[in-house]
């Protein structure tokens, strides 16, 4: 027989698998649409999918074994839309957990797999996000929510304009912008000019999504004090 203690855990645990689920979910998705739908790789896809379906029945069931969720989830406040039905908007751009009660970031990268799951991640963890595959729609994205955005997490390697020539144009639009660079690969000398010019931190790819939310808390609690020392210095 399981104790009280037993059973709550089971059930926490529970939920962090649906939403594990969930994430693998979205991410096979992408990876099935960018595949050369071939009837070898539509062969396990399949096994994905079947997969999938049966984790996400043991996750029912084991909640069911013990009675039910530990806590009801409150039920989510209801999606302001627009006229045409898209989810909440501020400044024309679509906002990823509108009600959530921490900071609005802002992802720049262009590769659809690594923005779809650290928009999850942030989500889940109650941030408000925003997205931009490039860096022009990121400055038009800033230009707009300059004074909501608290901070930018942005890719250093993509088409066209690089991070460190998005982050010059950042600076010309606040020279005091919230910047995280992440990337796999940035040449060592652009990344100290970009320091030296008040880049916030540098987290290199692929990182964990405890590594990802420790140095985002980290950056704007740093900010915020800051913010807070100035203010008791006037």
């Amino acid at each position: 027989m399981l104790d009280t203690e037993d059973i709550s855990w089971v059930k926490s645990t529970a939920n962090e698998l649906n939403n594990l689920l969930q994430v693998i979910s979205e991410s096979s998705k992408v990876l099935e649409s960018r595949s050369d739908r071939s009837p070898e790789t539509e062969k396990y896809f399949g096994i994905l999918r079947n997969g999938l379906e049966r984790a996400a029945n043991v996750t029912h069931m084991m909640v069911e074994r013990v009675g039910g969720y530990a806590q009801e989830a409150p039920a989510p406040a209801a999606p302001v839309l627009d006229a045409d039905g898209n989810q909440l908007l501020t400044g024309g751009v679509s906002i990823c957990n509108p009600h959530g009660p921490l900071e609005l970031v802002l992802i720049v990268d262009d590769e659809d797999f690594v923005t779809m799951l650290a928009e999850r991640v942030l989500a889940d963890a109650g941030y408000r996000v925003i997205t931009a595959k490039d860096g022009f729609q990121a400055l038009e994205i800033y230009r707009s929510l300059a004074d909501q955005i608290s901070l930018i997490i942005l890719d250093f390697t993509m088409p066209v304009m690089d991070g460190a020539d998005v982050f010059k144009e950042l600076l010309q639009i606040n020279p005091r912008v919230p910047v995280v660079l992440s990337s796999g690969f940035a040449e060592p000398e652009r990344l100290r000019g970009m320091l030296s010019r008040g880049l916030r931190g540098f987290i290199p790819k692929p990182y964990t999504e405890a590594k990802l939310l420790t140095q985002i808390r980290a950056t704007l609690d740093t900010l915020k004090a800051e913010r807070t020392g100035e203010r008791r210095m006037i």
